[in-house]
C-alpha cells in the first residue's frame, strides 16, 4: 500500500488526520486567548471609565486627565502585548515546540511573564519611590491574564498529552 492510498482510505473513513486535529486544537486555544485579552481589555477601559474623579482645582484636574490619558495608552499597549501573545501561541503548530513542554509553556507564558514581571517591578519602584503609581490597575490585569493563559496552558498540554497517547 503507498502513501497516497492511505490518505485516501483515511479520508473515505471520515477521520481526521492526527495533523488536521491538531490544527483545530491549536486555532481554538489560540481564539480563546484572542477572546481573553479582548475581555480583559473592555474590562479594564470599563475600569478606568468608572474612576472616579476628585473635585479640586485646576491643576488637580488636570493632573486627572494626565492620569486617564496614561491608562487609557497603557490599555492599548497591554491590548497590543496580549495580541502578540496570542499569535505566538501558533508556534505550536510546529511539532518540536508542541511536543516539548518548556517551548510550549514560552509560547504560551514568555511574553506575558516577561511584561508582568516588567510592570510589578516598575510598580514596587513607583510605590517605594512615591507612594503613588498608575500602574496598579494594569498590574492587577497583568495578573489575571497571567492566571487565565496560566490556566489555558495547562488544559492545553492535557489535550495534547490525552491525543498523543491515544
Amino acid at each position: 500500500m503507498r502513501t497516497g492510498d492511505f490518505i485516501y482510505l483515511h479520508k473515505k473513513s471520515n477521520k481526521k488526520l492526527p495533523s488536521q486535529k491538531m490544527k483545530k486544537i491549536i486555532f481554538k486555544f489560540w481564539l480563546i486567548n484572542f477572546l481573553i485579552s479582548a475581555v480583559l481589555f473592555l474590562t479594564y477601559h470599563l475600569v478606568i471609565a468608572a474612576t472616579k474623579t476628585i473635585d479640586g482645582n485646576l491643576f488637580e484636574k488636570l493632573m486627572q486627565i494626565l492620569e486617564l490619558y496614561l491608562n487609557i495608552g497603557f490599555a492599548f499597549i497591554y491590548f497590543i502585548t496580549m495580541v502578540i501573545s496570542s499569535f505566538v501561541l501558533l508556534l505550536n503548530l510546529v511539532e518540536k515546540i508542541r511536543n516539548n513542554f518548556y517551548l510550549s509553556l514560552l509560547t504560551f507564558l514568555g511574553i506575558p511573564l516577561f511584561c508582568f514581571i516588567f510592570i510589578i517591578s516598575n510598580l514596587l519602584i513607583d510605590i517605594r519611590i512615591q507612594n503613588f503609581t498608575i500602574l496598579t490597575t494594569l498590574a492587577i490585569f497583568s495578573t489575571i491574564g497571567m492566571f487565565l493563559t496560566t490556566i489555558q496552558f495547562l488544559l492545553f498540554r492535557k489535550t495534547i498529552n490525552k491525543i498523543q497517547v491515544q
